[in-house]
């Protein structure tokens, strides 16, 4: 059975909504422009192409670095995805406009050239700019949510945080373009949710302030609604992925400039709105790793956080750059040239490893896992396999099963039908060669002869 081959960008990577397969949530490659990366969490894996058993025209031992590759790359996204905040722990309007800013240029330092050699068709160029607007807009209101969501949560909070975008893109899906999952992806949904819920308990009994734990879940409602987006006035065309990044990119990132406003004050301490120009220019100084905020006894009293930018802040927040880019394009070439399943188990593994890597006394603000963490993680991972895996290994395993079944059954099948062709051929004899010369003549008049010798 040859299954659809998955592809690389965008819009040719997994967008099948309805394919009837169960593959039903398309995969978004804006997803980890934003801080947490988290849009990735809610992808279905798609199918490739399979023949004999085998992947088509896969090198095994290139699929094995692949995936070596991405858990160490992902991992590196994750973990320094909340460092860098650690030194820039006042600054993440700075935050989220530095690491929307930084894809502008490398988007179009591929859009221009190609554009100019006809690399672009003029077609993409000419389409309308509101869809990128809209979807550039969500974008930003998921970026600048998900930036403040990890500066205010621990690390392995963010990661498993952000996996209820999967039960969450499913019910937005569902509803709004009438997205077709199969029963196993709504088990592994409801494990998650589950997952979560365990995680969040003891904030919530103890009194504590689940509010930015919320804010992260919330911001893949735009992170979905831009995706669906996407699929409703995109529809089928077909667009190179690095222009249609880039179109986004600058809408998300003037977008992110109006949101800078209103979220200031949701920072931690406020940031007045007149003194807003001023904070981003000593968010721009700490990633030089100059400080600027000093406190009393350089104690954090709730009212001020004094600055730590040097080395801490250029470092982190240049590594983590340097691992988003690699890892945006470490998916591109893993479902171009590799395969989309490798990507999804690399991607899966990267959940507890990422909440261990957290708790590892040589990182910075490394804390223990409570044991409803310990719970929660598993049931979570659990919940993951459930929703990326068990479909395709059930497939799998009656596919292999109705195999034996119908080879044991063919063998007899095929002796009786050989049997009953020897008894016609030797009763119809006679009767055949008595009707030779009728046959012949019947078919001398429907196919006259036209000199082909046919």
């Amino acid at each position: 059975m040859a299954y659809r081959r998955s592809r690389a960008s965008k819009d040719e990577e997994s967008n099948d909504w309805r394919n009837g397969s169960g593959r039903t949530v398309s995969f978004d490659q804006r997803a980890a422009r934003n801080s947490t990366g988290a849009k990735e969490e809610f992808l279905a894996p798609t199918e490739d192409e399979v023949v004999g058993g085998q992947l088509v025209g896969k090198d095994p031992k290139q699929l094995a670095i692949y995936f070596v590759l991405m858990v160490f790359v992902g991992l590196g996204n994750k973990i320094f995805n909340k460092l860098m905040t650690i030194p820039m722990h006042n600054y993440p309007n700075f935050l989220n406009l530095l690491t929307t800013t930084m894809y502008v240029p490398v988007c179009f330092a591929y859009i221009i050239p190609m554009a100019r050699n006809g690399g672009i068709p003029k077609e993409q160029l000419d389409l309308p700019y509101k869809p990128f607007a809209v979807m550039g807009g969500l974008d930003a209101i998921a970026g600048i949510m998900q930036v403040f969501a990890a500066t205010y949560l621990p690390g392995p909070m963010i990661i498993l945080m952000s996996q209820s975008a999967i039960p969450i893109s499913m019910v937005i899906s569902k509803y709004l373009i009438n997205a077709q999952y199969n029963k196993y992806q709504y088990a592994g949904a409801i494990i998650v949710a589950v997952g979560i819920v365990v995680v969040l308990a003891p904030t919530i009994t103890g009194g504590g302030s689940p509010i930015w734990a919320i804010v992260m879940m919330v911001s893949c409602i735009p992170m979905t609604l831009s995706s669906v987006y996407k699929e409703i006035s995109l529809g089928e065309t077909e667009l190179d992925p690095m222009y249609l990044n880039g179109m986004i990119c600058v809408f998300q990132l003037l977008f992110s400039l109006v949101l800078c406003v209103p979220s200031s004050l949701a920072s931690d301490p406020p940031v007045p709105i007149p003194d807003l120009p001023q904070n981003l220019l000593n968010g721009l100084k700490c990633f030089f790793g100059i400080s600027s905020m000093t406190c009393d006894d350089d104690e954090d009293d709730g009212e001020c956080s004094a600055d730590h930018c040097m080395p801490n802040a250029p470092m982190f927040v240049t590594i983590y750059l340097v691992f988003n880019q690699l890892y945006n394009l470490l998916i591109i070439l893993i479902l171009k040239y590799g395969s989309a399943n490798i990507l999804w188990l690399a991607m899966t593994l990267m959940v507890p490893l990422g909440n261990v890597a957290f708790t590892l006394p040589f990182v910075p603000e490394h804390q223990g896992l409570r044991v409803t963490d310990i719970i929660g993680l598993v049931i979570i991972c659990g919940g993951l396999g459930v929703y990326r895996f068990l479909s395709d290994a059930i497939k799998k395993y009656q596919e292999k099963h109705d195999g034996h079944e119908s080879a044991s059954v063919k063998e007899p099948l095929l002796d009786l039908v050989k049997d009953v062709d020897r008894v016609i051929s030797v009763t119809g004899e006679e009767e055949d060669s008595d009707e030779t010369e009728g046959t012949k003549s019947t078919q001398s008049r429907m196919y006259p002869d036209d000199g082909t010798g046919l």
